[in-house]
């Protein structure tokens, strides 16, 4: 659970530093809504290029993924690569693009938007193929060697878990609390104090459980 938060956050770590890269100032952020500083856009039309950044490093994350699940030179190494593929939210960015949401939309809408909107059905349906694409590939792989019996059933937890853990509790819980003033003070890299202590303590977790993540899927899912 912990390892998806961590890699949540690693994900907006993405956006906000490429804007700040680009920009030159770091924007706002709360725990999954980013902005760049003032004016950036306008002045930095490469500023675009920080919209894309997350959905690229999750992408990234996907295909090392796969690629330690169906090379990995162990069991540990297999089972790593299994945590990563399921450990960022593949399904929600197919599902986010699929209702016209999500950063890649965005991204396509922000380049290549007529006036009128008139080709905006086009990106979105654009925009989901190509996020389609990317993702579906290491999910296919996780499934394969998912051996528990009730594996249709396991692998769909995996896919809509994620969606209501990220909906919960970063949506709901602890955007709710930053709202309501508990530790919301910027202190580092335009983001607030409480993001920031959530991003360590998720950290601090996942590297302590570091085994875990080893021998998560060795025993019972991979075949």
């Amino acid at each position: 659970m912990f390892f998806f938060f961590l890699m949540h956050e690693l994900h907006e770590l993405a956006h906000i530093i490429t804007g700040r890269l680009i920009c030159g100032c770091w924007g706002t952020r709360d725990f999954n809504v980013w902005d760049v500083c003032a004016d950036c856009q306008q002045q930095h039309p490469l500023a675009i290029l920080a919209t894309f950044a997350g959905p690229v490093f999750t992408f990234i994350m996907l295909w090392l993924g796969r690629y330690w699940l169906k090379y990995g030179a162990s069991n540990g190494v297999k089972s790593f690569g299994f945590i990563l593929i399921l450990g960022n939210m593949q399904f929600g960015r197919m599902y986010m693009a699929a209702t016209g949401s999500g950063d890649e939309v965005w991204g396509l809408r922000s380049l290549f938007l007529n006036p009128d909107h008139s080709n905006l059905l086009t990106i979105k349906i654009a925009a989901f193929l190509i996020v389609s694409v990317i993702c579906l590939p290491p999910l296919i792989t996780v499934y394969k060697v998912i051996s528990n019996k009730r594996k249709i059933l396991v692998f769909a937890g995996f896919l809509v878990i994620p969606l209501i853990l990220d909906t919960v509790v970063i949506l709901m819980l602890l955007n709710s609390v930053l709202q309501k003033g508990l530790l919301n003070q910027i202190w580092i890299m335009g983001t607030p104090l409480l993001v920031t202590t959530w991003f360590i303590l998720c950290a601090s977790i996942v590297f302590f459980n570091t085994v875990c993540l080893t021998r998560f899927a060795k025993s019972t899912m991979i075949g």
